[in-house]
């Protein structure tokens, strides 16, 4: 009963989380492939019992997306730098989605995003985690809460099940780049201790 309910814990909890239980069993490695059609070109059916009906679905709505926000920026103070990791300045979590990780920084204070925009940069990123993501990295600034978000593709060995990798949801993904050495005003650094 208890090996079923631990499940959840060893793919979802802290990063890092493995099992100390032995020689796991044999299973196999599956792979979704996932693709788009368009809704004119299906004509979906239900069967209950022995009646079977097709479903009208919907026009399709025209694609709209939203607003681009005009980017963030804001003067970091002059001055003598200090170089910290960027756990000093910043939180993160991340996740997955298939095989793209999704990390999240939030800045430990309002006046540290700017600090982050100018170098947790997806280049970056790329070549700090080079060894893991092998797609595009994508940014986006999210100014209402002090954060960025990472999109990193092609970033956990095919991801979830199909990943051969001790993370294969990319739960440490944040914890590694939280290693990431930045560059931070000592002016701030000073402030924000106090």
């Amino acid at each position: 009963m208890y090996s079923r309910e631990f499940a959840a814990p060893g793919t979802s909890w802290s990063p890092g989380t493995t099992g100390s239980s032995g020689r796991p069993s044999v299973s196999p490695v599956l792979r979704q492939f996932a693709w788009l059609i368009a809704k004119e070109q299906v004509t979906p059916t239900v069967t209950l019992g022995e009646t079977t009906f097709t479903v009208t679905l919907p026009p399709p709505s025209p694609e709209v997306g939203p607003e681009r926000l005009a980017p963030i920026e804001g003067a970091l103070p002059a001055g003598p730098r200090q170089t910290v990791p960027l756990v000093r300045i910043a939180l993160g979590r991340s996740g997955d989605k298939g095989d793209t990780s999704n990390i999240g920084l939030i800045a430990r204070h309002p006046a540290l995003l700017p600090v982050l925009i100018e170098q947790v940069t997806p280049e970056r990123v790329k070549d700090y985690l080079g060894h893991l993501v092998q797609g595009p990295v994508h940014r986006y600034e999210l100014p209402g809460i002090h954060a960025i978000n990472l999109l990193c593709e092609r970033a956990l060995g095919g991801g979830g099940m199909a990943s051969l990798r001790n993370d294969p949801l990319g739960k440490g993904m944040a914890q590694m780049l939280l290693d990431l050495p930045v560059e931070v005003p000592e002016s701030l650094l000073q402030e924000l201790s106090a």
